[in-house]
């Protein structure tokens, strides 16, 4: 029996936004709302704690904030986690404006790259808790996990990262780094499609999972 396959998706995104570019056997997690876990990324280091001592031993595949989730929870329990997929990974500090962020967000939107539910729902979950998802976004974009890709790299657990090209939040630069603080395999896809590739590009998501 295949051990659980979990995918943690970035900050604000919906579950459902990663669905369509997830293997059968890959399940996107729902996480805490901004409102429920006040902006402290503890608390979704908490969540996703909880989600695997009741799973047991996992893959854990995860975007942005979601392989930042995956690599700290690998460093503390590395005998949950049997391998890891790191899409776009924060872990290391980000130097992109926040604002320069919003506008390309706003772009993919408008050009439909972006499904229009999930951008409303993205808005609604920022405007119900701001304070708190700014707090967030400021504590992933501080983020130096050097220390515990250390930790994973002496476990010996299995890492895939995936760079892209056109990125221009998570670089080319950043994920080759902590691929190599982590002892991982490295993958870099050639794509105009940004921070956000997986969205035009359901069947190399799945690729890269499986």
């Amino acid at each position: 029996m295949q051990s659980p396959a979990l995918f943690l998706p970035g900050w604000g995104a919906p579950a459902t936004l990663y669905e369509p570019g997830l293997p059968p056997e890959w399940r996107a997690l729902e996480p805490p709302s901004f409102a429920a876990s006040g902006g402290s990324l503890a608390a979704y280091s908490r969540w996703l704690d909880v989600e695997l001592h009741r799973r047991g031993r996992s893959r854990l595949g995860g975007h942005s904030m979601g392989a930042a989730l995956a690599i700290l929870a690998a460093a503390e329990c590395p005998e949950l986690v049997e391998r890891l997929v790191l899409v776009a990974p924060a872990g290391l500090p980000l130097q992109k404006p926040i604002a320069a962020s919003i506008v390309d967000f706003l772009r993919q939107v408008a050009r439909g790259i972006y499904p229009r539910d999930a951008a409303a729902r993205a808005f609604a979950a920022v405007a119900r808790a701001p304070r708190a998802a700014w707090a967030l976004a400021d504590q992933v974009r501080a983020l130096d996990l050097r220390r515990e890709c250390a930790r994973i790299r002496e476990a010996g657990i299995p890492v895939l990262v995936v760079g892209c090209s056109s990125d221009t939040l998570v670089t080319r630069r950043h994920s080759r780094a902590l691929a190599d603080a982590l002892g991982a395999d490295y993958r870099e896809l050639t794509t105009a499609g940004g921070h956000m590739w997986m969205l035009g590009e359901h069947d190399a998501l799945a690729r890269v999972l499986a």
